[in-house]
């Protein structure tokens, strides 16, 4: 409803309150702050304020906790509901009683024991190959890295499992090797080859020829009996670590909170850093700039009167460009994101939240126009709001959705759309009553399906209203402005024009006020031009933008385009739905097509009203009026993920 007036803020204080002053402004969550023009920094000795040395260890320590939560998540034994509650903190107080140093310890605590926990995996994984390997070599009674003696030499290798002696013996021939099997699977045979002191690479040669393939144990030493023994006791230990680090991890995991705390310490640290980057300073002082909402003027005033500073709010200079925020009722406000996606409104312009919310309302409820997908928007995003307690962007975003529901609800029993035509269909198809999807009426209004024609005429005539409505706040701005004359010349000559074409269909002197309205067009739209010729000729051509009244108007029509999309693909649901018949397969059938198909319609034609209504509103109706260019205002705050200031 409206613009809120900004005044700029100014701060003298001293270097050593600059963290805690820029603290206690962001605990009032109304000041934006920005950095200090620095154009004659030099001149005045003044340097930009901190460094990034500090910045980056806290972003490092925001890493390591967020890793921290991450890994505690899951040992946080406290029972989780629907409904998140923030923890109710003081996060100065925090830093000062040692819980800060408690949370970091423990954040260092739980990344010590992941990486713990990951090397205890890889380790766990290397004996469990180990084990594997030596599984088919247990009844190997020479130590494995036994190589032979002075006139033989031993090594070990697998061969194909179908192999024979006689085949192996065969291979061999004359050398002078011999093979034992020490055990095997059905995939390989595990043998160990002794041959005489120089031919062992004839042998290796000869049985590499049937599928030999050496092993290597170089690294292990000693009985297979002896390293597998060992190893399983290597395993039992590190299941011993492996329980000792699940108990500390649950310990920590009671910790949790302690630990979300301290997230936003650091964030709410890491935003003040930031902030305090737009400071200049001396020696022994700083200078602040930035930005008040005139209506908290008194709470800044109060906050900094804590500190040993020279302040001063004052208003904005012509070449200031303040931050806009916006003002409306509970309802308007759920639509100010919607604002947004456009561009918010030029600062000092007329913020147009609360007209376009109607609009809104309305237009969204006749392009989806259904009482039970509306009944399910209502439920989805009112209940998502009462029962997840989001945040202020997700909570507009789902009550602006909600109210829509609230609409498509209304409009819905206006032209008896229930899920499509389910009463009708469910009637005819389950209960056997016929010709119901015929001659069953449920619309209190018309039926757009039976009657588009009708429904055509009322999305044109919203239209109309909605580009009245537009030319109406043009008309107001000018006047604010004290440009009446332009108000009256080119906005109250088009609605006398208008009014003329209207009456002159019910009356036959409407045409006379038709005339006047045009004639008022002709004769004013040039009256800036100093030549008679050219007042007229640009006259003539004011004219012209009736052809963009009547295009604006003619879009208007996709309320239609969109209100029987969303009908027609409800009505194919339905009779998909109800093909089984009155049976038990029938019923299942209907049910399973319902849910799916319902569901899909919903989400198709959600999206697709909301695009298009948006693009209504952007496109005919602030282009009869709206200065964007507005920079949302942003004022420094803590970080809230988990908690909310006591």
């Amino acid at each position: 409803m409206a613009v809120i007036k900004m005044k700029k803020l100014s701060v003298f204080a001293h270097r050593r309150d600059a963290d805690a002053l820029v603290r206690r402004l962001m605990r009032l969550r109304c000041v934006e702050l920005k950095p200090i023009d620095d154009t004659d920094a030099d001149e005045c000795l003044l340097e930009t304020y901190g460094g990034s040395e500090k910045l980056s260890d806290l972003e490092k320590q925001l890493s390591r906790t967020t890793e921290a939560l991450s890994l505690m998540s899951k040992y946080n034994e406290a029972k989780k509901g629907l409904i998140s509650k923030p923890i109710s903190v003081r996060l100065d107080r925090f830093k000062t009683d040692g819980s800060y140093a408690k949370a970091v310890g423990i954040v260092d605590g739980v990344i010590e024991l992941a990486d713990k926990k990951e090397k205890i995996k890889n380790e766990r994984s290397r004996l469990e190959a180990l084990l594997g390997s030596l599984s088919l070599w247990r009844a190997y009674e020479l130590p494995l890295d036994f190589a032979g003696t002075k006139s033989t030499s031993v090594f070990t290798a697998t061969l194909p499992p179908t192999l024979t002696d006689k085949r192996i013996d065969e291979a061999l021939g004359d050398t002078a090797a011999q093979v034992i099997r020490v055990g095997g699977d059905k995939v390989a045979s595990c043998v160990c080859v002794i041959c005489a002191r120089g031919e062992e690479d004839e042998a290796a040669r000869k049985l590499s020829s049937i599928g030999m393939l050496k092993t290597q144990f170089s690294e292990l030493h000693g009985a297979v009996s002896k390293i597998y023994s060992s190893t399983k006791k290597q395993l039992a230990a590190i299941e011993k670590d492996e329980l000792s680090i699940e108990e500390k991890m649950r310990e920590y995991g009671k910790e949790t909170e302690l630990v979300q705390i301290l997230y936003d310490a650091v964030a709410t640290s890491i935003e003040a850093e930031k902030n305090k980057q737009s400071l200049l300073s001396t020696e022994y002082t700083v200078v602040l700039g930035g930005w008040v909402p005139e209506r908290d003027e008194k709470r800044v005033f109060a906050a900094l009167s804590k500190f040993e500073c020279a302040y001063e709010i004052s208003e904005a200079d012509e070449a200031d460009e303040p931050p806009v925020l916006l003002k409306n009722n509970f309802f308007a406000s759920s639509f100010e994101w919607v604002l947004g996606m456009y561009s918010y409104p030029k600062y000092g312009s007329f913020d147009p939240t609360f007209i376009m919310s109607i609009f809104y309302f309305i237009i969204f409820g006749l392009m989806f126009a259904d009482v039970g997908y509306g009944f399910l928007l209502v439920v989805c995003c009112f209940g998502a709001i009462l029962l997840l307690n989001p945040k202020k962007s997700m909570r507009n975003f789902l009550a602006m959705f909600g109210y829509c529901g609230i609409s498509s609800m209304i409009m819905g029993v206006l032209f008896g759309a229930y899920f499509g035509n389910l009463p009708q269909a469910y009637s005819e198809y389950m209960l056997g009553v016929e010709g119901a999807t015929s001659t069953m009426q449920t619309a209190v209004l018309f039926d757009p399906l039976l009657d588009p024609m009708s429904f055509l005429i009322l999305s044109i005539a919203v239209g109309a209203v909605h580009l009245v409505a537009g030319m109406a706040v043009q008309f107001y701005v000018l006047c604010r402005k004290g440009q009446v004359v332009d108000a009256f010349c080119d906005i109250a000559s088009w609605w006398l024009t208008f009014a003329g074409i209207g009456l002159a269909v019910a009356f036959p002197w409407g045409k006379y006020v038709a005339i006047a309205g045009a004639a008022s067009i002709v004769l004013t739209a040039g009256r800036r031009e100093k030549k008679i010729v050219m007042k007229l000729a640009k006259g003539a051509l004011g004219l012209y933008g009736a052809v963009n009244y009547v295009s604006d108007l003619l879009s208007y029509s996709r309320i239609l385009a969109l209100g029987l999309a969303a009908s027609v693909i409800a009505q194919v649901i339905n009779t998909m739905g109800t093909m089984g018949g009155p049976n038990i397969v029938g019923f299942l059938m209907m049910i399973a097509v319902f849910i799916v198909g319902h569901l899909l319609n919903l989400a198709i034609n959600v999206l697709g009203t909301f695009v298009h209504t948006s693009r209504l509103q952007y496109i005919e109706f602030f282009g009869k009026f709206y200065e964007d260019g507005g920079k949302p205002f942003k004022p420094a705050v803590p970080s809230d993920k988990y908690t909310t200031e006591q």
